[in-house]
């Protein structure tokens, strides 16, 4: 068993001692100092000692200096033996001598002045003998002044020992009053500290009657609430486990009577302290451990009985006790373990949920996993929770979100993809529902969608459109396209029912024009009527061609019949029979000497230049002029027609070999819009094509190539 920790009390009252005991041995070890320091009188007799020296020092000069004179024949009164020089000096002797003895000696050396001191007794001892022999009177001066100057040092080192007498005794009454305030506050302390002995002695004496009395009540008090508690036992006993209390509740619970146990052992009698889990822990408890247990069992009639038992030392005169408190807790044990076992089922039922769960999540993560859609999932303050494989590799993200990937940062990755708007930067501070069309790259489509759950949770999906917008693209193009044919349907048979109505107008004029007058006409007026009819009857023929031709472009029935034919003999012809038909054009063709072999279908090619020759006529004002060019280049026979009319407008140029399609400056000029496009045609399938160059208002230049039949042909032309 521990030993107890001493109390504040016993603290302060040890201390309180031992201050007074070292008070009162600091004042009587000051108080033997001042004895010792009390200020000697030795000094004075030292100063007393060195003035009689000085004294005599000076009668002696006196002396020598009247000897002096009584040798001069001065009339003096002889002196005595003992006012001789020699009795002068007899006498200043001993006195030197008692200076230069032990305790003289140290002041006289404080000042420095010991050595001359010593010469000085030397000197006298040599001054008697001289004396006794007799001294001469210049001999007496001398001496005179050596005695004076002996009087004035002994006077010197008397005033040098009084200064240090007094210095030393300054500083020996300083010392003597500190320890005076030294000894005074001490026994102050011895006073303060008896007071506070006395104080605690006092207090400790009250305390102990106080401690008396309240231990008596609580002795009574204790035995009152230990006799009178019936629903708990309480038991104390010794480290041998004899019993010594035993309560009623104790009777109560085992039913075994206070006489029958206590002053015996509590293993003989009692069964449950029998046990050696429960003796062992009352055991314990004597020994200062405390602890809390329950021991369940059946009673003799068979019934389940729990008690719970806290034990805890108990210290008593100084023995080493426990008490134990014993309680019936049977029902809450029973509860307990009724819970316990709920408890138990319930956690297996949660394990087997949770199994379940956990399942149905590895199913729902592999099939987000395996999805052809990506998919992401943000709690309500934006952070990811899940996302799949396939949402992480799209461009924006992989690019973008290579660390931490929250809401905002993952929809700012697609704000610069084209169909974002600003909801996708505004995530940041207010999430929202978004459904919107990306195109995440070229040729690449992707819808995302941001939906709110009610839970909070924030799913994204980002589902893969390309096909969808490529057909839907395509779809548009076509619808596009129909709407430009339907358009172009409509235009082309507008412009050619106007187109048709002018010739057929014209002939129609002149087949009434030649009914009317008959035999009235001449023949020059009959000539240009009829030459009038057939240049109507050729246009409309052309027109019908045109329009055949498109139809048989059209379906395809097209065919090409390649044959060997001269290119430049083919389109000087053409030139000719252009001349004839706009004489008012001014035609130049300019082509080699030498014939220019190409294969070709000749009926389509021709149907090319005139095309070419009639819009350069047509679109070339009043008086135009067309320069037509054949020549050959690298293996290929080359036809240009260049024209000084109205020109195409450069934004236009694209857009003018399209069926049906003329440049707004071909507006009032009568024309289909079939015949570039159907030229173009017919050298596509030449595996050719027509070139143009054009300028608004200064003309075109349209040229097409074919391949010459050899080469050496080809170095010959050119």
């Amino acid at each position: 068993m521990k030993n107890a920790l001493p109390s504040k009390s016993t603290i302060i009252f040890v201390l309180t001692i031992g201050s007074l005991i070292a008070g009162l041995a600091f004042a009587s070890v000051r108080l033997l100092q001042v004895e010792h320091t009390l200020p000697a009188k030795e000094s004075y007799a030292e100063i007393w000692a060195i003035s009689q020296a000085q004294l005599d020092m000076s009668l002696l000069a006196d002396s020598l200096k009247g000897a002096a004179e009584t040798r001069r024949g001065e009339a003096q009164r002889p002196d005595s033996p003992d006012r001789s020089p020699l009795g002068r000096l007899e006498n200043a002797l001993p006195k030197v001598d008692l200076l230069l003895e032990r305790r003289q000696a140290e002041l006289i050396s404080e000042t420095g002045r010991l050595g001359a001191l010593e010469a000085m007794r030397d000197r006298l001892g040599d001054l008697r003998a001289v004396l006794q022999q007799g001294i001469a009177p210049e001999q007496a001066s001398r001496l005179e002044a050596e005695a004076r100057s002996f009087a004035n040092l002994l006077q010197l080192v008397s005033l040098q020992v009084t200064e240090q007498a007094e210095a030393r005794g300054s500083a020996e009454r300083s010392t003597y009053l500190r320890l005076i305030f030294e000894v005074l506050a001490a026994i102050i302390g011895i006073f303060i500290t008896s007071s506070i002995l006395f104080f605690r002695v006092f207090r400790g004496i009250r305390e102990t009657s106080n401690a008396q009395r309240l231990l008596r009540q609580e002795q009574e008090l204790s035995d009152l609430v230990i006799n009178n508690i019936s629903n708990q036992g309480i038991v104390i006993f010794d480290e041998w486990l004899n019993c010594l209390l035993w309560n009623p509740g104790m009777e109560t619970l085992l039913g075994i009577r206070s006489a029958d146990v206590v002053g015996n052992g509590m293993r003989e009698v009692i069964p449950i302290f029998a046990k050696d889990n429960v003796a062992s822990t009352l055991i314990r408890a004597t020994s200062g451990t405390s602890s809390v247990f329950e021991d369940a069992g059946l009673t003799e009639t068979g019934r389940e009985r729990c008690l719970e038992i806290n034990c805890f030392p108990l210290n008593i005169a100084e023995r080493r006790l426990g008490i134990a408190f014993v309680r019936d807790v049977t029902e809450h044990w029973l509860a307990r373990r009724q819970s316990e076992q709920q408890a138990f089922n319930l956690e297996i039922q949660v394990q087997q949920r949770t199994a379940a769960l956990r399942q149905a999540e590895r199913r729902l993560i592999a099939a987000i996993e395996t999805a052809p859609e990506g998919f992401a999932a943000f709690d309500s303050t934006g952070r990811l929770l899940f996302a799949n494989e396939r949402i992480r590799a799209v461009e924006p993200v992989s690019i973008w979100c290579r660390q931490e990937m929250t809401l905002p940062v993952f929809l700012q990755c697609f704000a610069m993809c084209e169909g974002a708007d600003t909801r996708l930067l505004a995530a940041d501070s207010v999430f929202e529902d978004i459904a919107v069309d990306l195109m995440i790259k070229k040729d690449a489509w992707a819808h995302l969608s941001v939906t709110w759950a009610d839970s909070g949770t924030i799913f994204v999906r980002l589902t893969d459109i390309t096909a969808y917008k490529q057909a839907a693209t395509a779809l548009q193009s076509a619808l596009e396209r129909e709407r430009e044919t339907t358009m172009a349907y409509r235009s082309f048979v507008s412009m050619v029912s106007h187109q048709f109505r002018t010739p057929l107008a014209i002939l129609d004029s002149g087949a009434q024009r030649l009914l009317r007058r008959g035999q009235a006409l001449t023949q020059d007026e009959l000539a240009t009527r009829v030459q009038r009819m057939r240049n109507a009857t050729n246009r409309l023929t052309r027109l019908v061609e045109s329009v055949l031709n498109a139809a048989k472009l059209d379906a395809g029935r097209l065919e090409v019949n390649p044959s060997s034919c001269n290119l430049s003999a083919m389109i000087g012809d053409l030139c000719e029979r252009q001349r004839e038909m706009t004489p008012h054009a001014d035609i130049r063709f300019d082509a080699p000497l030498m014939p220019i072999q190409t294969r070709c279908d000749t009926i389509l090619i021709e149907q090319v230049v005139i095309n070419l020759l009639s819009n350069a006529v047509k679109y070339s004002g009043e008086n135009p002029l067309v320069e037509v060019k054949v020549w050959v280049d690298a293996g290929q026979a080359f036809c240009s027609v260049r024209d000084t009319g109205i020109g195409i407008p450069a934004d236009e140029l694209s857009k003018i070999f399209d069926r049906f399609y003329r440049a707004r400056t071909a507006s009032g000029i009568a024309g289909t819009g079939i015949g570039l496009n159907f030229a173009q045609k017919i050298m596509q399938l030449h595996d050719s094509s027509i070139e143009v160059q054009s300028h608004e208002g200064i003309g075109s230049i349209f040229t097409f190539a074919l391949p010459i039949e050899n080469a050496g042909q080809a170095s010959q032309a050119a």
